[in-house]
């Protein structure tokens, strides 16, 4: 088998650009009523980008992950990201809940404390569920994300296997709330951890998942 070349990302940062840029306009479309001469222009505009994208290589992204830097780094000495505490981090910058370069992004920023994972987010008008909260499902991508940023500080690989959320009360949107996940145990692959999402009113979700160790070799292989 051929190894990828490594795949440095140059485009990244136009990338970035592009998906901050859309991920505004989705805001603002579904919290403002506009002209319909904007929304037709909107459309039409959409569309040719769209097309004109449409038209361009197709990313291969599990290429594109296993020939990064960053995963070529995690092969040799373990996940490093968020062993430094404090700054914010991309976990992985075409996440549909953290991701900068995802149009998609919720906006969630992921830091380490300690030996817990914590997430800060400020949900835009696009993730209402009932009248100015979230919907569960949002609320439920959230906890996931957070959840999976102890993996590297826990120096694992890993995916949900199971996650229970209990929801004590709505997530608001327009304001910043926090996510604190930390490891309560661990068994064989099976590692054990819970979540608490909380605003200034108080905690409005707590969870409990199991996530499935793996092997980054198997990952780089396509097998796990």
């Amino acid at each position: 088998m051929t190894e990828p070349a490594a795949d440095e990302h140059l485009d990244l940062d136009d990338r970035i650009a592009a998906a901050k840029a859309m991920n505004r306009l989705s805001h603002a479309l579904v919290r403002h009523r506009a002209d319909p001469r904007v929304l037709r222009t909107i459309a039409v505009e959409a569309e040719r980008l769209a097309e004109a994208l449409e038209h361009e290589p197709v990313r291969e992204r599990r290429v594109e992950l296993v020939s990064s830097p960053r995963f070529e780094e995690a092969l040799k000495n373990g996940p490093a990201i968020l062993r430094a505490e404090g700054a914010f981090v991309d976990m992985f910058d075409d996440s549909p809940v953290s991701g900068s370069a995802n149009p998609l992004n919720m906006g969630l920023k992921v830091a380490r404390d300690g030996d817990e994972a914590v997430g800060r987010i400020t949900l835009g008008p696009g993730w209402q569920g009932a009248p100015e909260r979230a919907h569960g499902g949002i609320v439920a991508a959230v906890v996931d994300e957070v959840l999976g940023a102890m993996l590297p500080i826990l120096e694992t690989v890993a995916f949900t296997g199971e996650l229970t959320c209990r929801y004590a009360g709505p997530m608001p949107v327009g304001v910043e709330t926090e996510f604190r996940a930390r490891s309560v145990g661990r068994e064989g692959r099976k590692l054990y951890l819970e979540c608490v999402g909380s605003s200034d009113a108080g905690e409005f979700v707590r969870a409990r998942a199991t996530f499935i160790s793996i092997d980054l070799q198997q990952f780089q292989a396509g097998t796990a």
